[in-house]
C-alpha cells in the first residue's frame, strides 16, 4: 500500500510539472531532478503510472536540449541530465551510447575551460560536471572518457597540493573575495570529493592522501565555535572584511557536512582522532533544536530535510542512535508543510515564502527523503549530493 504523504506530495510535483511549462533540465533545480524522484518512486511502488511519468519527463527534457543549452552544470543543466539518465534504477529505459557521446561532446568545451581557470566549485561548476564522467568511466570504462577524467584528477589535485587558497577563493560583490568551508561549495566538498573521485577512478594513493592532509589542514585552521550559530565551522569567511559568515544547519554548510567529510576521510586515512571529530560533531549538532538551527523552510539545501537526511545517514554510518532526532526533524517537517500538503520554499533575497517543487528546496526533495528515511530506497543517490 502507499504511503498517504507521498502520494500528496507526488500529486502536487506532477500538477506543477503539467502546469510550468519549464525549460530548466537540471538535477538540483530543473526537470532532472523529477527523473530522479520518479525512477525512486518507480523503484519503491512499481507501478505503471509512475514508469509513464518518468518518460513523459524524460522526453520533455529531450525537447528541450534540443533547442537550449545554455547550462552546462549539475545544477541547472546538461551534467546533471546525464547523470541521472547514467544512474536510471528502471532498466526498461534503454539509451544507446551515442547519445551520451553527444553528451560528452556537449560538456566537454565547457568543463575544460572551467578547469583552466579554476572554476572547481561541485553545484556549478567543473566537479559538478565531472560527476557525469565519473559515472560514464563507471559504466563503460572507456578509454576516451578515463583520458578527460586522469588529466582532471592531475590538475585538480596539483592545483590543491601547490596552493589550494588559489583553489577554493570565490568572490562576489557582497563578500568580496572569501572561502567557503561547507559541503556544496568548499573544503569539506572537496574531501568528500576527493574521496569520491578516488573510489571509483584509479588515482595515485600518495597524491590524493596529499591532497586531503591539506585540505584537512587548511579546514582545521578555520575551525571555531560561534556562539550564534552554535556551531564550528562557518558557512563563509570573507577575506576582504576579515570575518565569518555564521553557518545554518543544514547539507550545504556547516557542521554537519563538515562531519560526514571528516568521517569519510578519517576511514580513509585510517585516522582515528578524525573519526572521533566527527562524531564530536555529529553528537554536537544532535544537541540543537529548530529554534537555534537557523532553518527557515522544509527543503534539502539548507531546510529540515537536509538536516533530517544527515541524521539518518550518520546513524547509518557511525552506528549510533539518532532515531530520536530524527524523529523530531520529521515532526519539523510535517509542521512546515502542514502535514505534507504544501511546500513553502523561503526566499532570502525577497524575505518572504514561495511554493516550491524541485530537488534542491521543494517537494521534489522531501519526497526523496521520505522514501530514503522509510527504507523504500537506499541512501545512493546522496551521492550527488556529495554525501557518502
Amino acid at each position: 500500500m502507499q504511503d498517504e504523504k507521498l502520494l500528496k506530495i507526488e500529486k502536487n510535483i506532477w500538477d506543477d510539472f503539467i502546469k510550468k511549462d519549464t525549460d530548466n533540465i537540471g538535477l538540483y533545480v530543473g526537470l532532472s531532478g523529477l527523473i530522479l524522484f520518479y525512477d525512486s518512486l518507480f523503484e519503491a511502488y512499481p507501478i505503471e503510472e509512475y514508469e509513464n511519468k518518468l518518460l513523459e519527463v524524460i522526453e520533455k527534457v529531450n525537447e528541450v536540449i534540443e533547442t537550449k543549452q545554455d547550462s552546462m552544470t549539475l545544477c541547472t543543466g546538461v551534467a546533471g541530465y546525464g547523470l541521472i539518465l547514467l544512474r536510471l534504477k528502471n532498466k526498461s529505459i534503454d539509451i544507446d551510447l551515442e547519445y551520451f557521446e553527444t553528451i560528452d561532446q556537449i560538456l566537454i568545451e565547457e568543463f575544460e575551460l572551467l578547469c583552466s581557470n579554476n572554476g572547481f566549485d561541485f553545484m556549478h561548476e567543473a566537479i559538478g560536471i565531472s560527476m557525469y564522467f565519473i559515472e560514464r568511466y563507471k559504466i563503460s570504462k572507456d578509454d576516451k572518457i578515463a583520458a578527460i577524467l586522469n588529466t582532471f584528477a592531475k590538475d585538480l589535485i596539483h592545483k590543491i597540493n601547490v596552493d589550494f587558497k588559489n583553489v577554493l577563493i570565490k568572490n562576489d560583490e557582497n563578500r568580496g573575495d572569501y572561502y567557503s568551508l561547507g559541503l556544496a561549495h568548499g573544503v569539506a566538498g572537496y574531501l568528500n570529493f576527493l574521496l569520491y573521485f578516488h573510489k571509483h577512478f584509479p588515482t595515485s594513493d600518495t597524491e590524493i592522501k596529499k591532497a586531503l592532509r591539506t585540505c584537512r589542514e587548511f579546514l582545521f585552521s578555520y575551525k571555531g565555535f560561534d556562539d550564534r550559530s552554535n556551531q564550528y565551522y562557518a558557512n563563509v569567511y570573507s577575506l576582504t572584511s576579515k570575518n565569518f559568515i555564521p553557518s545554518r544547519l543544514s547539507w550545504c554548510q556547516g557542521d554537519l557536512g563538515v562531519s560526514n567529510a571528516l568521517y569519510n576521510t578519517g576511514v580513509f586515512l585510517d585516522d582515528d582522532s578524525l573519526i572521533n571529530e566527527a562524531i564530536e560533531l555529529m553528537n554536537h549538532s544532535v544537541s540543537l533544536d529548530f529554534k537555534n538551527s537557523y532553518i527557515n523552510d522544509f527543503g534539502f539545501c539548507h531546510g529540515s530535510s537536509g538536516v533530517l537526511i544527515q541524521f539518518y545517514l550518520a546513524q547509518k554510518k557511525y552506528n549510533i542512535d539518532y532515531s530520536q532526532k530524527i524523529d523530531y526533524w520529521f515532526e519539523i517537517l510535517k509542521e512546515q508543510t502542514s502535514n505534507f500538503e504544501e511546500y513553502p520554499w523561503y526566499s532570502n533575497r525577497e524575505e518572504k515564502y514561495f511554493p516550491e517543487m524541485n530537488l534542491l528546496v521543494g517537494a521534489v526533495g522531501l519526497g526523496l527523503t521520505l522514501l530514503t528515511v522509510e527504507d523504500k530506497i537506499s541512501t545512493n543517490w546522496l551521492e550527488m549530493f556529495n554525501l557518502h
